[in-house]
């Protein structure tokens, strides 16, 4: 048995076999260096012998990681995985999108210890990150205002909406209410916001695809976290202009409403518009290197999507901003 134990340890994936390598971090968990992994691990730690572990529809309280049950039907020697290997196999289930079984080989563990760690994880950072991201006040984000945004100076948000494939729910009103008529696809839909900087801000819970850009951002909650004095850029799909609290702007490129084409004033302020609006579309592809978002999320998932999308989002602010702040003038 010891023997066997030497051979399954050799053969596990871990984190020591990658940690000199930034480029494989990045890839397999999405965090720039070993360094910045570490230190959100050892900031979660303290918290991790509190953690409840998923165990089917219930959860159970364990002070330790996760062990292997011994009388599975898993051939093979019984596994407990260290906090640190459960904290990197459900980075590598977020980041490289690998399956469970694929995990499951990796870390020599069950498929169905696979999957209880990473829906408690899944649940535990989600709670956390809110926590670590708070929305930055209106002084914050001026302090850390670009100068592409020197003719927005007072921008404390930019929003956009992201869509998410998944398999076609087996409900008649889940397929009508996650129809996406511009995906032409059933979707998942998801309020992004970020400061000028690139940071993501505000995620919202997950709606069905059918949703208008309007109403998931009149009822996401996010508006009642601007104050006066504030400016929101958005798309031409965002007619928000009567829903912000008052005090607040919404720069908004203009569009054609039923004529054929834009004035020479109006193309130029959809040009310089889009040119800082283009941000949050650069973080949205940040989001999306995530590869569990790729294909189609499966139903089994729909119960936690919304924290897997959220975590994704999140876990992307530990990445160097995606543009500077403005120097200071001498």
């Amino acid at each position: 048995m010891e023997k066997e134990n030497e051979i399954l340890l050799g053969r596990q994936f871990s984190l020591d076999k990658i940690k000199d390598d930034n480029s494989a971090i990045l890839f397999y968990t999405g965090f720039p260096g070993y360094e910045a992994l570490i230190s959100f691990f050892k900031y979660l730690e303290p918290k991790l012998g509190k953690m409840q572990y998923w165990k089917g529809e219930h959860l159970v309280r364990e002070s330790q990681p996760y062990q292997e049950d011994e009388n599975r039907n898993k051939p093979g020697p019984s596994r407990k995985l260290t906090f640190l290997d459960e904290f990197l196999l459900v980075l590598m289930r977020l980041k490289a999108g690998l399956f469970v079984q694929d995990l499951a080989d990796r870390f020599g563990v069950s498929t169905s210890l696979v999957s209880r760690i990473f829906i408690t994880w899944i649940n535990l950072l989600y709670l956390e990150l809110k926590d670590l991201f708070p929305f930055p006040s209106q002084e914050l984000v001026r302090k850390n205002m670009p100068d592409e945004f020197a003719e927005f100076a007072t921008t404390r948000i930019i929003l956009d909406c992201t869509e998410i494939f998944i398999q076609r729910p087996s409900a008649m009103l889940a397929q009508s209410e996650t129809w996406s008529d511009y995906k032409h696809h059933n979707t998942w839909k998801q309020l992004v916001g970020i400061t000028p900087n690139g940071q993501v801000t505000f995620l919202s819970d997950l709606w069905g695809g059918q949703v208008s850009d309007k109403q998931i951002t009149r009822e996401s909650g996010v508006l009642d976290l601007l104050n006066s004095g504030d400016n929101v850029i958005v798309d031409c799909g965002f007619d928000i202009k009567d829903i912000v609290p008052d005090g607040v702007t919404v720069n908004m490129p203009p569009f054609l409403a039923g004529r054929d084409q834009l004035t020479a004033s109006e193309t130029e302020e959809t040009m310089t518009i889009t040119s800082v609006r283009i941000h949050v579309e650069r973080a949205i592809g940040r989001i999306k290197t995530y590869h569990i978002l790729d294909g189609n999320l499966p139903n089994t998932l729909s119960p936690y999507a919304t924290q897997i999308a959220t975590v994704c989002g999140l876990l992307t602010n530990f990445l160097p901003p995606l543009l500077p702040p403005a120097k200071p003038k001498p």
